[in-house]
């Protein structure tokens, strides 16, 4: 298990973007492992080393980011959002915990921003503001801020709370009431009582997504796993839901950010609770009755990640293939303790030229044209040439959290200016956001930060209405040649199965 969570740490500190989530959840994990195993006594000179720097890279973009009420946004021209500031604060507060210098004046201010954030018992009405009311309360106990009253409050609520609002209540009890198990008990019943077990595991499905949390199913197993390992850690499903949460991984991780962090933080505690970290066994891999590799798992070596690469033309083209995993006592021994966890996957790619377009939530198209004004789309230009990006985006529901990537043609070179944006739906309405109520960035400039990669053009939108959206930049052609283009692809950051992408293609520079 230890060993099966050192990729997704991988993934979040190398993670591409740099928005304030992905900011936390680059050091939040790490920190949380550090803590964990400095209290098992294991040595990870690797994290230890590195995670100085990392914690003190986020932390200072994190207080240039900090809004002058206290709160963040998804990105520096975002309004203070909520949940962002309460997830902020709590890498923080665990920072704090594991001995780094946190900015006491930055976390004051975040405390009163969220305080002044909660909302009175009446006006919780739907369940993403119940579940965003459980996460604050959460947080504020674990700041050391704790507000009883209202954590009652919303517990007399808690039919509106969803399965992680409610592990989070319970997460917030613990700590505010820790000789009276009354409350906590309760919600941890509700909770189990919903649990889905299959031959797979256990894990939790929401009855309704809570885009402003970012959840998904994932995530709130993970969350329902460290409330059950910090509060009833003797529970039978809890190995079952941890088994589940290691199958859904994609390759070596989980598919968001927000899944890995959480994933992460919570095996954590589980290994906390349980010892999961005293594996003793020997294990084999073969393939088609070939041998890959074998090994030996001990306490000192739990920690230690194996990767097995077998090549296309080690498979069967007309027969099953048949991969073959067997963990046995190691040699000497007569019995063997501990789990083995694996994942495989299988990587194929298709030629560029092959990919056509696809819709599963949004469309997206991209145009080359040599002028601003002209609609003749090109696929050739002369070396120096300036070419114009045109790139359509249709969202036919309103979306959460997007981001548009659209990689440029190698030999060609961004320009680095601001992109210019205009819309193409008719009427002016398309455009006001749907509550009404909130005219932060009204308008149709609905990226709030967009980048100029050495290799792509990059847009975040943190809401984006329904409608149609057209964008404008320019590349340089620069180096002669043939060359493949990858499609454009946009979708939900946090619910990658929101997306589309557009056609590969071929784009020739000449001299």
């Amino acid at each position: 298990l230890a060993a099966g969570m050192r990729g997704s740490l991988d993934y979040l500190t190398h993670y591409r973007y740099e928005c304030t989530e992905q900011t936390v959840s680059r050091f939040l994990p790490n920190v949380v492992t550090h803590r964990a195993a400095q209290q098992l006594n294991l040595d990870n000179a690797d994290l230890s080393d590195n995670l100085p720097a990392l914690v003190s890279e986020g932390l200072q973009r994190l207080y240039a980011r900090q809004h002058i009420d206290g709160g963040w946004g998804w990105w520096s021209a975002d309004k203070s959002n909520p949940f962002l500031s309460a997830y902020i604060l709590l890498g923080m507060v665990e920072a704090d915990r594991a001995g780094f210098s946190v900015e006491q004046n930055v976390v004051d201010d975040a405390l009163d921003h969220l305080q002044k954030s909660l909302r009175k018992p009446k006006d919780v009405a739907s369940n993403w503001q119940a579940n965003q009311q459980a996460f604050i309360l959460y947080v504020l106990a674990e700041a050391g801020e704790g507000d009883l009253g209202r954590s009652v409050a919303l517990f007399d609520q808690r039919e509106k709370l969803d399965i992680f609002g409610r592990a989070y209540l319970a997460m917030t009890f613990g700590l505010l009431e820790p000789d009276d198990n009354t409350r906590v008990n309760t919600l941890l019943s509700d909770i189990t009582s919903e649990a889905i077990v299959s031959a797979t595991g256990a894990h939790w499905e929401e009855s309704q997504p809570d885009y402003y949390s970012m959840n998904t199913d994932t995530r709130s197993t993970a969350i329902v796993i460290a409330a059950l390992s910090r509060l009833d850690p003797k529970n039978p499903l809890l190995p079952n839901a941890v088994r589940w949460l290691m199958s859904v991984r994609k390759a070596d991780h989980w598919e968001t950010t927000q899944e890995a962090a959480w994933a992460i933080i919570g095996l954590t505690d589980w290994m906390l609770a349980s010892g999961e970290l005293e594996g003793d066994y020997a294990w084999t891999v073969s393939l088609n009755g070939e041998k890959l590799d074998e090994g030996n798992v001990t306490p000192q070596t739990v920690e230690i990640v194996t990767e097995i690469r077998a090549g296309i033309e080690d498979l069967l083209a007309e027969e099953i293939n048949r991969l073959l995993i067997e963990r046995a006592p190691r040699e000497g021994e007569d019995e063997s303790a501990g789990r083995l966890y694996y994942t495989a996957h299988l990587e194929y790619y298709k030629p560029v030229a092959e990919v056509k377009a696809l819709d599963r939530g949004i469309i997206v198209a991209r145009q080359y044209t040599l002028n601003e004004e002209t609609e003749e789309a090109i696929s050739e230009a002369q070396v120096g040439d300036i070419i114009t990006v045109k790139l359509t985006i249709i969202a036919p529901n309103d979306l959460h959290y997007v981001v548009i990537e659209d990689p440029f043609p190698a030999g060609t070179e961004g320009i680095d200016r601001s992109l210019a944006t205009t819309s193409i739906v008719g009427e002016r309405p398309e455009f006001e956001r749907t509550d009404r109520k909130n005219y932060w960035g009204w308008g149709w400039w609905w990226f709030s930060h967009t980048e100029m990669r050495d290799e792509k053009a990059v847009l975040f939108a943190t809401y984006l209405p329904r409608g149609t959206y057209q964008y404008t930049y320019q590349i340089r052609a620069s180096l002669p040649g043939e060359y493949n283009v990858i499609p454009s692809l946009a979708q939900e950051m946090y619910f990658p199965e929101v997306f589309g992408r557009g056609d590969g293609g071929v784009f020739r520079i000449t001299e």
